[in-house]
């Protein structure tokens, strides 16, 4: 088993955000939560990434109701505080990610600068 670290209140993940998650998992069988990371790149300078995945050595690893998020170390020192949610409704639906780092952000709202 891979070191990792639990770390409650890393990253938020509303109620609605982990239903969606648990929902989407049923179709995953081989992953056992959602990682959650930063990326370089984007019109902002970093971005976003969601995918199903398992821990990875030296993941943080936040469960929410029933959930786990894994966030690498160098992604957690740009998530700290973050809050994951899922929102539907006549603009569309999807998870968004409200980050209290993020100093900026692109007009698509998938890259944002610290």
């Amino acid at each position: 088993m891979a070191e990792t670290t639990i770390t409650p209140g890393l990253v938020n993940v509303t109620e609605p955000a982990a239903e969606e998650i648990k929902k989407l998992l049923v179709n995953e069988p081989d992953k056992s939560g959602l990682r959650l990371e930063v990326r370089g790149g984007g019109c902002s300078g970093m971005s976003y990434g969601l995918s199903f995945d398992n821990p990875q050595e030296k993941d943080n690893i936040v469960e929410v109701s029933g959930v786990k998020v894994f966030v690498d170390p160098k992604s957690s020192i740009y998530l700290k505080g973050t809050m994951l949610d899922f929102e539907g409704g006549l603009g569309g639906k999807g998870f968004t990610i409200k980050n209290p780092q993020a100093k900026g952000s692109c007009g698509c709202g998938n890259s944002f600068s610290v």
